[in-house]
């Protein structure tokens, strides 16, 4: 009878034993965080572009988990370096992407971190979300939260064209996709304006004396000059109002931080963007009052109060709220679910209503034009609520 007590007892104790060794591994993985990855380069000149990135997605990240995570899970931010290096991209992709398990990688700023996303994502169908302007790269894989270079070109132009713009002179850094996309496009918007293309100049990155150009500007006298000059736009900007120069510039590398760098230069540019700070939206107040409360540290500069926000910032941050949207729309996290979700996901951003674009890539969002002001604001001067995307397969 005492052994058969033993018995029952050691039965007892191995079924418990069992059932909580079975319950354990669930209540552990419902406990792990879902991991999103952020790639940028934290070394070398594109620093500030990457700390922002970061600190926007943390902040998305803080409200997703303060209304209950994703999947049951809380979001954790795993951040990497790429020191804007091609082959440090890849291998700290393949990190974040294979070693570490994310469910999403963001914050790139340059094509080739993007690039090196998307070749390791397509071994475990992760989404690649990329907070910066491009080319209108369309891929299964990929979510640009930025705009695309014919929803930049397209809203640009036909401002100048509606201002009396009606000669052309236009000066872009000399890289591929500008050869073979954003010229052509810049052509093509021209010509369909009515107006003329009289002057193209590519400069290689490092270029800093402008002066030679500028002289040949000055005699050909075009309405409106275009720049798109991406590794310092800021010499270039005081080296052009240093001239004196007539011809209205407009660009489509413009922002609230880069206004104040060029100390006044910058007056009278018009510029096209998905955001500027002065975005009259509520989700704007909101996102500018919490960047402002969290990362007052970040940055002495001020504008309105509120700490200088980056356009890439507020594309990280909107990025990662479309994902949350499709993640809780379709409790999954592979890239094809969550593309396929975030097609009828529609969220107001903190630069106005944004959708999913007909190629699947980009969105439909807003194409901001705006004129800077002295105190380093800008004045918005027209809205183009949507502009399609141009797709470049790849």
């Amino acid at each position: 009878m005492i052994n058969a007590d033993i018995h029952r007892r050691t039965l007892l104790r191995g079924a418990v034993a069992g059932l909580a060794c079975g319950a354990a591994p669930a209540i552990v993985r419902a406990a792990e965080p879902m991991r999103i990855g952020l790639l940028a380069p934290f070394s070398g000149p594109l620093a500030r572009v990457a700390e922002t990135n970061r600190n926007c997605l943390k902040l998305a990240v803080d409200e997703i988990n303060a209304a209950g995570g994703l999947m049951g899970q809380p979001l954790k931010i795993v951040a990497e370096d790429t020191q804007m290096s091609a082959k440090v991209a890849l291998d700290k992709a393949r990190k974040l992407l294979i070693g570490d398990g994310v469910s999403m990688i963001t914050g790139m700023v340059l094509p080739f971190e993007r690039e090196a996303a998307l070749q390791v994502a397509g071994r475990v169908q992760r989404l690649v979300v990329f907070p910066n302007f491009d080319e209108g790269r369309c891929h299964p894989l990929l979510l640009t939260t930025g705009l695309s270079s014919n929803q930049r070109v397209d809203p640009l132009i036909d401002w100048a064209a509606k201002e009396g713009g009606k000669t052309f002179f236009v000066l872009v850094s000399d890289i591929g996709s500008n050869r073979s996309v954003l010229m052509p496009q810049i052509q093509a918007a021209v010509e369909a304006s009515g107006g003329k293309l009289i002057g193209t100049r590519y400069f290689p990155f490092g270029t800093r004396d402008y002066g030679p150009v500028l002289q040949q500007i000055q005699s050909l006298a075009p309405d409106v000059v275009w720049h798109s000059i991406g590794d310092d736009p800021v010499s270039f900007v005081k080296q052009y109002h240093s001239f004196g120069m007539k011809p209205q510039l407009i660009t489509d590398i413009t922002h609230e931080s880069l206004a104040m760098a060029t100390e006044g230069a910058s007056v009278g540019t018009v510029g096209v963007s998905p955001y500027f700070m002065g975005v009259p939206t509520p989700e704007n107040q909101h996102f500018l009052d919490a960047y402002t409360r969290q990362f007052s540290d970040s940055t002495p500069l001020r504008v309105g109060g509120h700490v200088v926000m980056l356009p890439h910032g507020e594309s990280t941050y909107t990025g990662a709220k479309l994902f949350a949207s499709a993640v809780a729309k379709t409790g999954r996290a592979d890239a094809s679910s969550v593309k396929a979700a975030v097609s009828g996901v529609v969220i107001n951003a903190p630069r106005g209503r944004v959708v999913l674009g007909p190629g699947g890539s980009h969105l439909n969002g807003v194409a901001l034009v705006a004129r800077a002001r002295a105190d380093g604001t800008f004045q918005l001067l027209d809205t183009t609520p949507t502009v399609p995307v141009h797709c470049l397969a790849g």
